[in-house]
Parts: C-alpha cells; structure tokens; sequence
C-alpha cells in the first residue's frame, strides 16, 4: 500500500480525507489489484460467516482493515476470531523457497498429490514435487497419499481437484484460472475510456467478482 488511503471502490474522499462520501467515481478502479489475499489484500467482516475475509476484488465493502487482528477487534467479541480468520483464508500462493529447475525424480520416491504451484494451480498426482516438499517440516502440507486432503487444503473452493491431467513442467506456460482466490495475472480487459483492450492488473474491481471475470478478463487479447 502506498502512504496515502486508498478508499474502498465506490467511496470517495470526504473534506477530510476521510473515506466516507459515496461516489460513482471510483467503481472502475481498483486499488488493491493484485494483492495476495491473506496477505496484504485489505480484511473486511463478513457478518454472515462470523470471521474476517481478505479478497483481491471486493465491491460494495465499505468498511475494510489493514489486518486481520484490526478487523476482529473492531466487528468480534469471538475469542478464536482471529486464529478462524486467517485459517479460513487462501493459503499464500507464492513459494516459500526460491524458484529451482525440476529434476527427474530420483528411484524409489513414491507418488503423492501436491499443489502445483507453477502452472496447474491445482492438486496433482506424480512424482515430480521437488526435493524441498520432503524435507522436515513441510511435507505435512504438501504431499498428501489422499486427494482430499490435498484439495481441502490448498484449493479448498475448486469443484475441479484434484487435477486428473499429466503435470506441467515449470518452465510451461501459466494457464488460465478464474474463479480461484489468486487472480493476480495479467489480464486483458475492455478500458472503456479508451474503447480498446488494456493488459494488467488493475482492471476494475467488479470486472473480477460475481462471475464477471468469465465476460471480461481474457488470456489473449
């Protein structure tokens, strides 16, 4: 985030430089586009679910925190706010160890499902995870002898995992994938003020919510 508040899509800045003022002037722009949710997206309370959620596109959420400890202290008197609000959140997409070329997998190292990270974004069956999923501690999150507790894991809100297709190699590229928790690519979208197709990540908070992205968020321009 920048030193300057960003208002949440539809509010505006009010004489002191306050979000409160409703506005139509801001509902093409998205200031979040590309923050990673759990991570540095903005929290907000969903009432409903009784925790705090953090999301990339979010339209017609008016008040929004920057953590999640903010948002529970300010909406929750649930003791296990927080602890819910984090485990219920998308799990960091991004490696935790630096990017390593994909070696053949050495003899009698079995097949598992792990998340593909690189290319599928989904659970897949092989033996070609790399040698840093095996070592202590990070094994219990990322092989799995079952698909299920694979797909609850990693890609909880995919009706398609795990993924029942060969394993694409890192250096592959990425493919498309809407209606998941990490759309942080590139994409084309339609810039109306410019009556033609822009590429990148701030497209309009709305262009990636409610089953919008399908209609206007494409790979190929």
């Amino acid at each position: 985030w920048t030193c300057q508040c960003d208002c949440p899509v539809g509010i505006c800045f009010d004489g002191n430089e306050q979000c409160y003022i409703q506005c139509s002037d801001s509902i093409d722009i998205n200031p979040f586009a590309g923050c990673a949710p759990g991570w540095d997206c903005p929290w907000y309370y969903d009432s409903a679910a009784g925790f705090c959620k953090s999301e990339m596109h979010q339209t017609e959420t008016y008040v929004i925190y920057r953590t999640t400890k903010e948002c529970c202290e300010a909406n929750s008197d649930s003791a296990d706010c927080i602890e819910v609000s984090k485990r219920e959140a998308a799990p960091f997409p991004f490696r935790i160890y630096p990017d390593r070329p994909m070696q053949p997998p050495p003899g009698g190292r079995s097949r598992k499902y792990f998340p593909d990270l690189s290319n599928k974004l989904n659970c897949v069956y092989s033996l070609r995870y790399e040698d840093w999923m095996m070592t202590d501690g990070y094994e219990g999150y990322y092989l799995f002898d079952n698909a299920g507790d694979c797909c609850d894991m990693w890609y909880p809100t995919r009706t398609d995992c795990p993924d029942r297709g060969s394993i694409v190699t890192p250096d592959a590229e990425d493919e498309a994938y809407y209606m998941g928790p990490y759309q942080g690519s590139n994409y084309y979208f339609p810039d109306f003020d410019k009556n033609s197709c822009a590429r990148g990540r701030d497209y309009p908070a709305w262009m990636g919510d409610y089953g919008y992205e399908k209609h206007y968020l494409f790979v190929e321009g």
